[in-house]
């Protein structure tokens, strides 16, 4: 037995093995996925911008890793478009199309620059993911933060041994429209559902630091994070992590271009 999937723009079908079906939808409970929306399908015009308040436009401002680059500058001229949420989706598409992830470059995490990244278009895990979309996003004039987190269970596991390897990732907070959401660097996702005055993120991260770039928030070398991440463990109780983050997904990112893509998450 078959079982036909019909696309909603052209009409055609297409025919998989229940099998498969079941895979994907383990898949989508393993990353979260709930939703994608292709860029034909959303209608940025509804999304209209407000004026930058104090508060936000500082974040348009670029550190000693993040600097904007001839290069960077540049690529930002041919993202641009009416809305910051267009220009986000046209920044996450071409990182996730023109980026190519190498797992080995992990222990490089924290070294290179953007315009590094940017030139040779090889990225080493979640911190490199967000570094380039976070200099990227600023250059297309959205103010964007760094988002810096350590796991929860990790961080209980780590006061039991603490030569348990270090588990973290990196999100962004984009300003849109009139307030913060929040992005994550790997997966592609936009939390609609967002505040930014909690200290809890998906997949049970909780906040470790928030700022311009990793060199401004001092984190140079894996070792530094692994230092920070520690002291932060330490002191961490179960309770202080509440499960408050809304995970409803906003319109206007690609969220998982296709089942390959999907297999193939960066992490």
């Amino acid at each position: 037995m078959l079982i036909s999937f019909q696309n909603l723009k052209d009409g055609s079908r297409v025919y998989i093995y229940p099998v498969a079906v079941l895979f994907l939808l383990f898949l989508f409970h393993l990353t979260g996925c709930a939703t994608y929306y292709p860029k034909d399908f959303v209608d940025f015009s509804k999304f209209q911008d407000s004026p930058l308040p104090h508060n936000a436009a500082p974040w348009l401002n670029s550190g000693s890793q993040t600097l904007l680059t001839p290069r960077i500058k540049a690529l930002a001229s041919q993202l641009s478009a009416e809305t910051r949420r267009e220009r986000l989706y046209n920044a996450v598409q071409y990182i996730w199309t023109n980026m190519r992830y190498d797992r080995w470059l992990n222990s490089q995490m924290f070294t290179r620059t953007a315009d590094q990244l940017f030139q040779d278009k090889v990225l080493g895990g979640c911190s490199d993911f967000a570094l380039v979309k976070v200099t990227l996003f600023r250059a297309l004039k959205i103010p964007a933060r760094l988002v810096i987190t350590a796991n929860v269970d990790w961080m209980l596991r780590y006061q039991k041994d603490p030569l348990f390897l270090t588990t973290g990732h990196a999100f962004i907070e984009v300003y849109l429209e009139d307030r913060w959401y929040l992005v994550d660097s790997t997966y592609r996702f936009l939390f609609s559902d967002y505040d930014a005055a909690l200290k809890n993120y998906p997949r049970r991260e909780y906040l470790c630091v928030k700022g311009i770039d990793y060199w401004e928030m001092g984190f140079t070398t894996v070792a530094t994070f692994i230092e920070v991440a520690g002291e932060l463990a330490t002191g961490f109780q179960e309770y202080m992590y509440k499960d408050r983050i809304q995970s409803r997904l906003s319109p206007g990112l690609p969220f998982i271009y296709c089942t390959i893509k999907l297999i193939y998450t960066r992490s």
